[in-house]
């Protein structure tokens, strides 16, 4: 009797037995509502890299998700341990603002200018990983400053020392508000609209979700964010920063149904809303 072939797992996603991935979010003591902290996204992000409906990604038991951490070296000991066990890929996803952000993204004493921030410490672990795809996701203050100095050891334009291994997606927070003596980020991060686009699939987009579609989609989402008040336009965030190296895909696009069916998701690309920009300028 004839038996079903096994179904095999695209080579562009992770490898399940292979695969490591840290979470890791540091919410905002001024603010109250949980629903908009840091730890709220993170952890949507985690379920939507571990459902079996997007992929899964990554194995639960092989994805950490720090959100109650006390010391910034708790990241970097969670980031090393999933380097040492990580040969296929490595994901490393940190979003947070506040005060104690600020330990994670500076030196923790003046005097140790010198010192790297825990922060980059953890951004350099997963580059210098040995797993043959990596994937640095930063969604907080201080990402220019990761950036910079990524690119900078790369050389300018020129190729890491890692090869294209590395693939680096995010953003500083662009918008702030005034809430007791502090400024807080409004919102406009991207971890909540990435996990959107994992879980609701991308219009127009290909079977696997890598990191060039869902960065178009996440631009595309926030483009549209801007006429969702009866054609009124309204602040939203709209550069993604992106620098992919070796393809990876962090989920299958749930808005490709059966034979095809669209299913409706996030849009594929910014310029479908093009016709908006351009009759809004007129």
């Amino acid at each position: 009797m004839a038996t079903d072939a096994p179904h095999r797992r695209p080579a562009l996603m992770p490898d399940l037995e292979r695969s490591r991935a840290v979470v890791v979010a540091c919410d905002h003591d001024a603010v109250r509502p949980p629903e908009v902290q840091s730890t709220a996204g993170a952890v949507k992000l985690a379920e939507a890299l571990t459902s079996p409906r997007t992929g899964p990604s990554f194995l639960p038991e092989h994805l950490t998700l720090l959100t109650s951490w006390t010391d910034p070296a708790e990241v970097v000991d969670a980031v090393r341990r999933a380097a040492e066990e990580a040969s296929d890929v490595l994901l490393f996803h940190y979003v947070g603002t506040g005060r104690r952000h600020d330990e994670v993204v500076l030196p923790r004493r003046v005097e140790d200018e010198g010192e790297a921030s825990p922060l980059l410490t953890a951004a350099e672990t997963v580059r210098d990983g040995p797993a043959a795809r990596k994937v640095l996701l930063l969604d907080c203050e201080g990402f220019g400053t990761v950036w910079d100095r990524l690119h900078r050891d790369r050389g300018g334009d020129g190729p890491s020392r890692t090869g294209d291994t590395l693939s680096v997606m995010g953003k500083s927070p662009s918008q702030y508000f005034e809430l007791r003596g502090d400024k807080v980020p409004a919102g406009d991060d991207f971890t909540l609209a990435l996990a959107g686009a994992l879980d609701s699939g991308v219009d127009d987009g290909p079977e696997l979700l890598d990191l060039p579609t869902l960065h178009n989609a996440i631009e595309a989402y926030w483009v549209q964010m801007r006429y969702y008040v009866e054609n009124e336009y309204i602040g939203a965030p709209s550069t993604l920063g992106l620098e992919a190296g070796r393809p990876v895909a962090l989920g299958r696009n749930v808005a490709l149904g059966p034979d095809g069916e669209r299913r409706g998701g996030f849009p594929a690309h910014p310029d479908v809303v093009d016709a908006q920009e351009r009759w809004w300028d007129e």
